[in-house]
C-alpha cells in the first residue's frame, strides 16, 4: 500500500490507509463496483488543524495521481499562507499564540459512478477567521474504459445549453417558486439573477458534477447560484 511521508518541524502529521469498496445498485445494468483505499492525513500545528481523507483506486494510477496532487498541493499552499496570516491576526488582536484557535483545513470525499465511470466529489472546508468557514467543491470524473477524464457533455450527451436550461428551471422552482417564507420580490429577483449567472451555459459553470449509476448530478458551491445560507445546491440533470 502506498503511504505518504511528511517531515515537519512543528507539530505532528500521520497518514493512515484503510480499504473500502463502493457497490452500486445490483439491479442496475450500470452497476458500479470499485475498490479503493482511503488515505487519511492528520496534522496539528499551533496555527492549523488538518484532517484530509481521499481515495486511491486499484489499477487506476492516472486517476490516483490527479486526486493526490490536487488535494495535497492545495493543502501545502494553504499551510504556507496560513502560518503568517494566523500570526498576523494574533498580533493584531493582541492575543497570546496559545489563545487564538488554529485555522482549519478539512477534506472529505464521496465516490459514485457506474460500470465505466468513477466519480469523486471532493469537499474542502477552510476556516481562517471570520464569521464562518468556506466550502469549495472539486469533481473528477474518469472513464476507465477510455482511460481519460470526461466533462459533463461527454457523460450526459447533452449540450451546455440543454444542461443550463434544465438546471435553471429546477433552481427557479427549488429556490424561488417553492419558497414558503414570503420572500420579498427584490430578493427573488436577486436570486434569479444569481441563478442566471451561475448556471449560464458555459463549461466553467458545470465542472462540478457526478455520475451515479444512470443519474447525473451537478453541484453549485455557496454563493454560486444563491446566498451562503442556502448552502450547496445539488441538481439532477439527467
Amino acid at each position: 500500500m502506498k503511504k505518504l511521508i511528511y517531515i515537519l518541524m512543528i507539530g505532528f502529521c500521520f497518514t493512515l490507509v484503510s480499504c473500502a469498496t463502493l457497490s452500486g445498485n445490483k439491479s442496475s445494468n450500470q452497476r458500479f463496483n470499485k475498490k479503493y483505499e482511503i488515505i487519511t492525513v492528520e496534522e496539528k500545528l499551533n496555527y492549523l488543524d488538518t484532517k484530509i481523507l481521499y481515495p486511491q483506486f486499484k489499477n487506476e494510477p492516472e486517476l490516483n495521481k490527479r486526486i493526490e496532487n490536487s488535494i495535497i498541493n492545495n493543502w501545502k499552499s494553504f499551510k504556507s499562507y496560513s502560518k503568517s496570516e494566523w500570526n498576523d491576526i494574533a498580533a493584531l488582536n493582541n492575543r497570546g499564540a496559545s489563545k487564538l484557535p488554529p485555522f482549519e483545513y478539512l477534506v472529505t470525499f464521496e465516490v459514485s459512478g457506474n460500470r465505466n465511470i468513477i466519480s469523486i466529489l471532493i469537499n474542502t472546508y477552510i476556516f481562517n477567521g471570520g464569521a464562518h468557514g468556506n466550502t469549495s467543491l472539486t469533481a473528477l470524473n474518469y472513464d476507465t474504459s477510455a482511460s481519460k477524464f470526461i466533462d459533463i457533455r461527454e457523460a450526459s450527451g447533452m449540450s451546455y445549453n440543454d444542461i443550463s436550461s434544465t438546471v435553471r428551471t429546477k433552481l427557479y422552482k427549488k429556490l424561488i417558486e417553492d419558497d414558503k417564507t414570503g420572500m420579498p420580490p427584490k430578493e427573488k429577483d436577486s436570486i434569479r439573477e444569481m441563478i442566471n449567472t451561475g448556471a449560464f451555459p458555459q463549461a466553467g459553470n458545470f465542472e462540478i458534477f457526478t455520475v451515479d449509476d444512470s443519474k447525473i448530478y451537478v453541484f453549485f458551491e455557496p454563493y454560486s447560484v444563491a446566498p451562503y445560507s442556502y448552502g450547496i445546491q445539488k441538481i439532477l440533470v439527467k
